[in-house]
């Protein structure tokens, strides 16, 4: 799918992207879950830059905290919504939003960055990790942190409750290699690529080194489940404290939905 229509996709569920997603039940739960992580890697002063951020939650987040951020996005529509948000927040200073697609990061300004985050599947849509890796490496600094949140193809909701799962899993991801996201009753079709943490690892290999990559949602069941999730909030909340405790654990973390590959600039 060309870079146009993954933008038009996603243009398509900007302005209720935050109601359908970001303040979902599972969704707030699998961005804390990335925090926890993510947090401690940045601090006040630094320099980040967000690939497809989105409407800007984690980039508000990192700029509430005194980060600056670089935040970029294939769709219009939610860097428009991004924006919004970061001026009703008063932090237009700390945040600069850009309409751009991942591969194309070189068009950016020239800059050296402390770190780079990537939240629940932007590179996911970059098929040439080797070309990622290298354009990463010539603008971010020794030492500097990735934080990379990538889907999984399966997960433990999928393979234990195979036959509804499939039948979920048709609607919402498709069976063919495009992923169809749903969002509150919407559909956002676009080419995904199944990258695995070794995959990942080779091709950011030599200039970066992974550091560790933990499951993220073992326990908490895929955003397309958010309708069961909605109306069970103490069962969430133990999921969620499951997560906590054995989502990051070798083994377990193979069946995530999503994993975070944290990994340092040589």
């Amino acid at each position: 799918m060309s870079v146009d229509a993954r933008a038009e996709a996603f243009d398509r569920v900007a302005a209720t992207y935050d109601e359908d997603f970001t303040d979902s039940v599972i969704g707030r739960i699998q961005r804390e879950a990335a925090w926890r992580w993510i947090g401690p890697l940045f601090q006040i002063g630094d320099r980040v830059l967000d690939l497809g951020c989105g409407t800007g939650e984690d980039a508000l987040r990192l700029a509430r905290s005194g980060v600056e951020v670089d935040a970029i996005d294939v769709s219009p529509r939610m860097i428009a919504e991004a924006r919004k948000r970061v001026f009703a927040e008063g932090l237009e200073d700390r945040v600069r939003l850009r309409v751009l697609a991942i591969e194309c990061i070189d068009e950016l300004p020239a800059a050296e960055f402390d770190g780079v985050i990537s939240s629940f599947g932007p590179v996911n849509c970059v098929e040439h990790l080797p070309a990622l890796a290298r354009s990463l490496a010539r603008r971010v600094g020794p030492g500097g942190r990735l934080a990379l949140c990538l889907m999984s193809r399966s997960c433990l909701w999928e393979t234990l409750l195979y036959p509804l799962a499939l039948l979920l899993h048709k609607q919402a991801r498709g069976l063919e290699d495009d992923y169809v996201e749903y969002a509150g009753g919407e559909e956002v079709d676009h080419e995904i690529y199944y990258h695995g943490i070794r995959q990942l690892e080779q091709a950011f290999a030599p200039a970066f080194r992974l550091e560790a990559a933990p499951g993220l949602n073992v326990f908490t069941p895929p955003t397309y489940l958010e309708p069961f999730a909605a109306g069970r909030s103490r069962l969430m909340r133990l999921l969620a404290g499951l997560d906590r405790g054995l989502a990051s654990r070798p083994g377990l973390r193979l069946l995530a939905d999503h994993r975070l590959a944290l990994l340092r600039r040589l």
